[in-house]
């Protein structure tokens, strides 16, 4: 049947992800602005721009931490204090290497964008000198999402060549006149030495000057919960096929792990063999690489005549993290009840599908 050939297919690929598939890293696409402000602005001045951060410099220096150049915060906030930002315009094409935004109040950064708009959009540039380099900095007028361009190294200048000695003109000896002696007087007699000075007593030294504390790094808060939803297909080997629905929670207590609770429904598509099922899954996810990810879990397969305890497994890569929109997944899944491990290519289901994060 023609759902044989694609259940093949599909675990095909599930095993060559499985062996050690490592996606490329690729910047992420920016279409449009505004729709994660970190302030919305309609007619922002360059004078307007110092005193905005000063009204926000505890949200900057969150973003600054989150983006791991902490130590820029206070050169970044003294730039623009001695000197107003230039006004550009940055045309499709650019590449930024991070911005920062806020979503639902929170200080976010999101990593290697590229700007794909229709046309430039206008924004301040700050070029930060720091440590023998340049830091070049692009705030957009529209939203004020502080975003780093690109890093310069500054060349440094070798010192100018001293200037030779200059010679002086050589000048004939003096001619020595016969020394005359004086005669003797009485007032000529040997002088008596001066009397040694007095030595003070030695100042008490100072105490030591406390250590200066440095500042606590602000925390920063990131995103824990996201609603999921799941489209797809699922294929058993006997054969039949069905579809995948599911719409759940997921919640990241970890960098790199998150578990996720699940409902929906696999209806029977094609084959005899089987029925429309009831499905209530949970499964925890792990992120090695930030677009890669590896997931196992359990779940409920119920069908009107019978149910069962499935162990999934799932391997998938993030397509789209863009904070503004939506965010997508691909993911592989297979699956097949525990008193059915021995029959697994007779029972096993395997499928994929796209996930949807809100």
């Amino acid at each position: 049947m023609r759902f044989k050939g694609m259940a093949f297919v599909l675990m095909g690929f599930f095993l060559f992800l499985s062996m050690g598939f490592q996606p490329l890293e690729a910047s992420t696409p920016l279409k449009k602005l505004g729709r994660a402000p970190f302030y919305k602005a309609k007619s922002l001045k360059a004078d307007d721009v110092y005193p905005l951060l000063v009204r926000m410099k505890k949200d900057v220096a969150r973003g600054f931490t989150q983006a791991g150049v902490a130590d820029l915060y206070e050169p970044f906030m003294e730039q623009v204090k001695k000197q107003p930002p230039e006004e550009v315009k940055v045309q499709p094409g650019q590449s930024l290497q991070w911005m920062m935004y806020k979503k639902k109040g929170k200080v976010r950064v999101t990593r290697d964008r590229v700007w794909t708009g229709k046309a430039p959009f206008e924004a301040y540039r700050i070029v930060v000198r720091h440590k023998d380099t340049d830091y070049d900095f692009i705030v957009p007028k529209i939203c004020f999402n502080i975003s780093l361009k690109e890093i310069t190294a500054v060349p440094k200048t070798a010192a100018p060549p001293a200037a030779p000695p200059k010679e002086e003109p050589k000048t004939p000896p003096p001619v020595k006149e016969p020394a005359v002696t004086p005669p003797a007087k009485e007032s000529d007699k040997p002088a008596v030495p001066p009397a040694p000075p007095v030595k003070e007593p030695d100042k008490p030294a100072a105490p030591p000057a406390p250590p200066v504390k440095e500042p606590e790094k602000p925390k920063v808060d990131a995103q824990k919960g996201f609603f999921v939803g799941d489209v797809g297909m699922l294929g058993r080997f006997d054969v039949s096929a069905f579809g995948l629905l599911r719409v759940g929670y997921r919640y990241k207590f970890h960098e790199k792990l998150a578990v996720t609770g699940l409902v929906g429904a696999a209806p029977l598509l094609d084959g005899d063999n089987d029925e429309s099922a009831f499905l209530a899954d949970a499964i925890l996810t792990y992120y090695p690489f930030s677009n890669f990810f590896l997931g196992a879990g359990v779940g409920l397969w119920a069908s009107s005549s019978n149910s069962k305890a499935d162990l999934i497994l799932e391997i998938g890569i993030p397509i789209n993290q863009a904070p503004e929109s939506l965010n997508f997944e691909l993911f592989l899944e297979g699956r097949s009840a525990f008193d059915q491990m021995g029959d697994w290519t007779k029972y096993g289901r395997v499928g994929g599908g796209l996930r949807i994060l809100f």
